[in-house]
């Protein structure tokens, strides 16, 4: 099996000073004094921005804080649209941080699939289209929200990126990996390719959430999700709250003392107008059970995109005996079944 193992980061301990968390559970407390002094070695900042879907107010409540911060170099890993209510405003954001601040972007996945249907004439591949549903609604609604430019710019956005800055180690960025951007990383071909790269860390998004490993020399650190962030799998048939609901997460990569060092950064923002923006942008109605998801994790911090699509296959494979070749094939009612299993309220057509 390939080596790799969680990195030691430096958490805040609410004042006290911070926590150094080591292997097996052992952990080290750093004083207050000892991170002032590590501060004072710092040089300059990246911010680090991953899987925004659409959440435009998470994306300016980020940007914001990094403003606060001063920081002038931004890094982007992509999935920028689909999911949230109005990407043209995400698009905005992104044009204005490119044309203010010192910017590398590069593609996700999302990007890639505005990329291919207007590519195939706005058709998936297989010649079948977008339709409204809790499948591709969500998908459709953002695509009509695009402009050519917008699909332009995707189109021009690398999967795989390197920025030398001044002295200090090269890093490497990518959405899933520097191969592909639906990658998963820890697969055994992508973390043997990892040795290759010329860079010894790489940042990269599509996980959702923090983590840090080495593997072969190569530090690699995930920047979390700024629209949608999670912290756990939703569970059938409970709802948890978890420490990720109602914020927006970011990376800030310092480097200091010759060295890079990452600061994981959660960030509250207005989760009540992203909510209420499904409905007055008519997703609650295009995409029923997506946009519910939607609502779902941004009030516990939970993922139901998975387990939930999922599970309404196979609902239908058990009450028709049909097998759907995927998500698109499956009857809206149940979705709605699979929704009700995993306690996601439909969001009330009333509610506001």
């Amino acid at each position: 099996m390939p080596e790799f193992w969680p990195e030691p980061v430096y958490c805040p301990d609410r004042g006290r000073g911070f926590i150094e968390p080591r292997r097996g559970g052992k952990h080290r407390h750093i004083s207050v004094y000892t991170a002032q002094w590590r501060c004072s070695l710092r040089e300059f900042t990246v911010a680090v921005l991953a899987d925004v879907h659409g959440n435009y107010l998470a994306l300016k409540a980020c940007l914001d804080y990094a403003r606060a911060r001063k920081i002038e170099k931004y890094v982007f890993l992509g999935d920028y649209i689909t999911d949230h209510a109005y990407p043209q405003r995400v698009m905005e954001l992104l044009y204005e941080a490119a044309g203010r601040y010192d910017c590398r972007f590069v593609r996700g996945n999302r990007e890639d699939y505005m990329i291919s249907y207007r590519a195939n004439g706005g058709k998936e591949a297989d010649g079948s289209v977008w339709r409204d549903g809790s499948c591709q609604g969500a998908l459709l609604y953002c695509y009509e929200n695009l402009t050519d430019r917008d699909i332009d710019w995707f189109e021009g956005l690398p999967v795989y990126g390197s920025w030398q800055i001044g002295s200090a180690p090269p890093i490497a960025f990518c959405h899933g990996s520097p191969y592909k951007t639906k990658d998963q990383i820890y697969s055994v071909e992508a973390l043997e390719k990892l040795a290759q790269l010329p860079e010894r860390i790489l940042l990269k998004g599509h996980n959702h959430r923090f983590f840090s490993f080495w593997h072969k020399g190569l530090r690699a650190v995930c920047a979390g999700s700024v629209g949608n962030p999670i912290y756990c799998r939703t569970r059938a048939g409970v709802v948890e709250v978890t420490p990720l609901a109602k914020v927006a997460q970011m990376l800030l990569m310092h480097y200091e003392g010759g060295r890079w060092v990452p600061e994981y950064v959660t960030v509250p923002y207005d989760w009540e107008q992203t909510i209420k923006n499904l409905e007055l942008s008519g997703l609650t109605k295009r995409a029923p059970v997506w946009a519910a998801m939607l609502r779902h994790n941004v009030l516990t911090g939970t993922d139901p995109f998975g387990r939930v699509p999922q599970r309404a296959v196979e609902l239908y494979r058990l009450d028709t005996g049909i097998k759907a070749a995927g998500w698109a094939g499956v009857p809206e009612e149940y979705w709605v079944m699979a929704a009700k299993e995993y306690k996601i309220e439909l969001v009330p057509e009333n509610l506001w």
